[in-house]
């Protein structure tokens, strides 16, 4: 016989949510391998301890942010939709079926409260749990950037007097804030906000950002991920990870676009090895990291540089300088001919020698047409820092060298294709250059816990979206697989 089911539902129904949550739920399995109880203790100074109403609790904030993580949410809004409806997600954050879950403007508000401090140490909070589980190797240290598309468009940018018109206004009447010590991190994260650090740079040069600022954002700046590519507003994430087998994200900044890969590195593989106690051996990156500053400051801090050095022979088609040969007892170069290039001058601000030959000797020379263009003789520049780019080249012939760059190819990219494909790491959702921190951390220590939850074999390959309205996303097959 056929049969209509009609909706009628009991007022008064005794059930448990915890029976109707699998005991081999993800959520479960996460909630028993990560307490989270330590972020108490973390925010205890944010709050007022006999005033003001009872706050959402600090542990419940960091859950749902987990869940927002693993889940591919991008809103907040949709977040506290999806556990509002998911009888997982009630549970893991601990709000029985009618208890209403917090606002979503609760969580914007609890964030500006906490600041970006708060999230590093959140992120370091679970770095140190998983050196405490043996993931971190310590060896090796893998660097690598990556830019992500920042929420406000290129068009929307006025000039930047007009701006700094404003902030002059707004700056007549200042609210009273109390005067707070910065944290190391935060003094990183002011250090490269996008300003001019080199400012030897001629001032005929202008950037973009020198002269436009965005509204909306202020700190983004304008980017290319790849050649060809439209120019929009954008952030730069930059990583530094372990060379062990689980792949823990030592370090995590997020700077504006304009900020290159390998302008923070001295300072990031500084603060990994004071923070987490780390003798490392090696520092390994691209061409792009391979500045005489870094490989320079690596060396004297002890170890050795892999980073590829760029190769100039090609920007000139005249004989190169590998063509030429340095005579350390006699300060001077031979050139392919024999003659002699003496030392002429230093520039302090090149910081390199000049080295030239005799303008008759050049002159008189069969290859001249193939050497150089000038009237005065060859030129070569030799580096202050010449030993240690010599070092550093050494090391290219070497197997060690080798295995490590085949490796590289293999540790960093591969994490920012996860946060890109399954986390919703291609776009920011927050503006301002703290809160994008605030993003990038929160992803970074979302990967790491991956990570240690695989180690605690608390990751089976369910889904944690295994709850009663939405499908198995499959992104934990690229994890797992």
């Amino acid at each position: 016989m056929l049969r209509h089911k009609v909706r009628d539902f009991k007022m008064h129904l005794a059930v448990s949510l915890d029976d109707l949550v699998p005991a081999d739920h993800f959520y479960r399995r996460l909630d028993a391998a990560l307490d989270l109880s330590f972020v108490r203790e973390l925010v205890k100074s944010r709050y007022a301890s006999t005033m003001g109403r009872p706050s959402i609790d600090p542990v419940v904030f960091f859950k749902l942010h987990l869940i927002m993580f693993f889940e591919g949410i991008r809103s907040e809004r949709q977040l506290m939709a999806t556990v509002h409806l998911n009888l997982a997600h009630r549970w893991y954050i601990g709000y029985d079926l009618d208890e209403p879950v917090p606002d979503h403007s609760s969580l914007s508000k609890i964030r500006d409260r906490y600041g970006v401090e708060v999230f590093q140490q959140f992120f370091e909070a679970i770095v140190e749990r998983c050196i405490q589980a043996g993931l971190v190797w310590g060896q090796e240290l893998y660097f690598d950037g990556t830019k992500g598309q920042a929420n406000a468009a290129l068009t929307a940018m006025v000039p930047r007097w007009y701006r700094e018109a404003q902030e002059h206004l707004t700056a007549l009447f200042p609210p009273e804030e109390t005067a707070k010590s910065l944290s190391v991190f935060q003094k990183l994260m002011d250090k490269y906000d996008g300003s001019r650090l080199n400012q030897r740079r001629s001032s005929t040069y202008q950037r973009t950002t020198d002269q436009k600022v965005s509204l909306v954002d202020p700190d983004a700046t304008p980017m290319k991920r790849f050649t060809g590519d439209k120019a929009v507003l954008g952030y730069h994430t930059h990583y530094i990870v372990d060379g062990g087998r689980a792949r823990i994200i030592l370090a995590a900044l997020v700077t504006p676009a304009s900020v290159m890969d390998n302008t923070p590195m001295l300072d990031l593989v500084r603060w990994v090895r004071f923070r987490w106690q780390l003798m490392p051996q090696v520092a390994v990156g691209d061409t792009r990291y391979g500045t005489i500053p870094n490989l320079v400051g690596l060396e004297q801090d002890g170890l050795r540089a892999y980073l590829p050095l760029p190769d100039l022979t090609e920007r000139s088609t005249y004989y190169s300088s590998d063509r030429f040969t340095y005579l350390s007892e006699k300060d001077v170069y031979l050139c392919p001919q024999g003659a002699e290039l003496t030392l002429r001058v230093q520039r302090k601000r090149e910081q390199d020698l000049c080295y030239r030959a005799k303008a008759q000797v050049c002159q008189l020379c069969p290859v001249k047409a193939a050497c150089t263009p000038s009237k005065g003789g060859r030129s070569i520049f030799r580096s202050v820092f010449q030993p240690y780019i010599e070092r550093v080249k050494a090391y290219a012939t070497t197997p060690a060298y080798q295995k490590a760059m085949r490796k590289r190819q293999v540790w960093v990219e591969p994490l920012f294709g996860e946060v890109k494909q399954w986390h919703q790491g291609r776009r920011f959702r927050l503006r301002g250059l703290e809160k994008a921190n605030m993003e990038g951390l929160l992803k970074a220590t979302g990967q790491n816990i991956k990570r240690l939850l695989k180690a605690r074999r608390g990751f089976k390959r369910t889904s944690p979206a295994g709850g009663v309205i939405l499908q198995m996303p499959p992104f934990f097959a690229i994890f797992l697989g």
